[in-house]
C-alpha cells in the first residue's frame, strides 16, 4: 500500500463463516454426543467456554465499544473478541502476530535467521513411533534433511567469516 493513502477498515461478517455456522448449528448436539460417549461426563467447562465464547467472539448484538473521534466525530461500533486461545482464527491469527512482532523487536537477535521445516504426512509418522527404528525411507529422508541443514550452516558461516 503506497504511503499516504490509507486502508477502509471492514469489519468482519462472524456470523456468516463457515466455521461460526457450523458450531452455532451443531454444538448442543456435538456437547451431547461427546458426554453420551464419555459414560455422562461432559467436556471440560473450559472446553464448552472456548465454543460459547467463540459464538460471541466479532458479533455486535454479543457486545461492542463505540469508538468516536474527537476531531470530526466520525463513531465506529468494534464488536468484543474472545481472546481466546482455541480455534478462533480472528483471535489466534491476532495473537500470533503480536508474538512474532515480539520476538522479532524484542527476543530474536538482528541477524540473518533462517527456518528449516520437515513435515511427514501423518500415517507415515505414526508408523515410525510404533517401531523402534524408522523405516530406511524415513531414515534416508531425515539423513537426506540433516545433510542439507548442515551444508547451510557451513556456507553460512563461511560466508560470515568472509565478511569480516
Amino acid at each position: 500500500m503506497p504511503l499516504g493513502i490509507a486502508a477502509e477498515y471492514r469489519p468482519r461478517n462472524a456470523e456468516h463463516g463457515v466455521l461460526y455456522r457450523v458450531i452455532d448449528e451443531h454444538l448442543e448436539t456435538f456437547l451431547d454426543a461427546a458426554a453420551h460417549h464419555a459414560d455422562g461426563s461432559r467436556l471440560p467447562a473450559f472446553v464448552e467456554q472456548e465454543f460459547r465464547d467463540f459464538l460471541a467472539c466479532g458479533v455486535l448484538e454479543r457486545g461492542f465499544a463505540r469508538l468516536r473521534c474527537g476531531e470530526c466525530a466520525f463513531e465506529r461500533l468494534v464488536p468484543f473478541s474472545c481472546k481466546g486461545r482455541g480455534f478462533c482464527p480472528s483471535c489466534g491469527g491476532r495473537r500470533m502476530t503480536e508474538r512474532a512482532a515480539h520476538l522479532v523487536d524484542a527476543v530474536l537477535p538482528r541477524v540473518p535467521v533462517r527456518q528449516w521445516v520437515l513435515t511427514m504426512p501423518y500415517r507415515p509418522a505414526w508408523r515410525r513411533h510404533e517401531r523402534l527404528t524408522p523405516p530406511p525411507a524415513i531414515r534416508a529422508l531425515g539423513h537426506s534433511a540433516n545433510h542439507a541443514v548442515a551444508a547451510a550452516r557451513s556456507d553460512a558461516s563461511s560466508r560470515s567469516a568472509r565478511a569480516q
